[in-house]
């Protein structure tokens, strides 16, 4: 070997397909949290994670794969630590302000992920915004199974009406405090299971569904 040449580089580490796919999503995850999604390149996570850009491809097929790969696994894990949470034993009440725990609790321990989650779905283009909405739909999907749970009579439209109400409280609260840091969690949760308590405790009172399947809601307040 000459005293210019170059040592040969070590072989690049081939890791199963799923474990590269963890690990680009970290990465890509991290770039989106820190330089916001218009900034960040294909060939900057590939850069960071140490791969070349046709393996990044592979795994996400484009910058926006790569964005709604990282909001996936982020809902897929605060959904499934709601559900861990719920105790059937409680009390509705209490069931509704330990819900507000977990997810406050998860925007306190992360904000920025809970950003790149409940952010603005203006930033993909398209077909991309409309698998972005699909995938926030699973924590409505969520709410409405914790609901089934909590009130197994509840009429399926009353259900979904709740957990659309009970989300769209929550993301709303969630990005006034982010505003607002000098708000401590306490606050947004008692705010949270206060405003929501105060309507919720009359609609998910048990009540028949009507011949037909209709919401359990009388006709003549339907029509007032």
């Amino acid at each position: 070997m000459t005293a210019d040449a170059s040592p040969p580089r070590p072989p690049r580490r081939r890791y199963p397909h799923s474990v590269r796919r963890e690990q680009l999503t970290d990465v890509a995850e991290r770039l989106f949290i820190d330089n916001g999604y218009a900034a960040v390149t294909m060939e900057d996570i590939a850069r960071t994670a140490g791969v070349t850009r046709p393996v990044v491809y592979n795994h996400f097929q484009s910058k926006e794969g790569a964005y709604l790969a990282c909001v996936e696994r982020a809902l897929r894990q605060h959904n499934a630590e709601m559900l861990a949470g719920l105790d059937t034993s409680a009390d509705p009440r209490e069931q509704l302000a330990r819900g507000a725990e977990i997810y406050f609790g998860m925007l306190e321990r992360d904000p920025g992920r809970w950003s790149l989650v409940f952010g603005s779905g203006s930033v993909l283009p398209g077909a991309y915004a409309d698998r972005l909405a699909r995938l926030r739909f699973t924590t409505i999907d969520t709410i409405a199974e914790m609901l089934r749970r909590a009130v197994p009579h509840l009429p399926q439209r009353r259900v979904q009406a709740a957990a659309h109400a009970i989300s769209g409280v929550g993301e709303r609260l969630g990005h006034w405090w982010r505003s607002d840091p000098s708000l401590t969690r306490a606050e947004i949760v008692e705010y949270y299971t206060d405003i929501l308590w105060s309507g919720l405790r009359t609609h998910l009172e048990e009540r028949p569904s009507p011949p037909g399947g209709g919401d359990g809601v009388p006709a003549a307040r339907r029509t007032a």
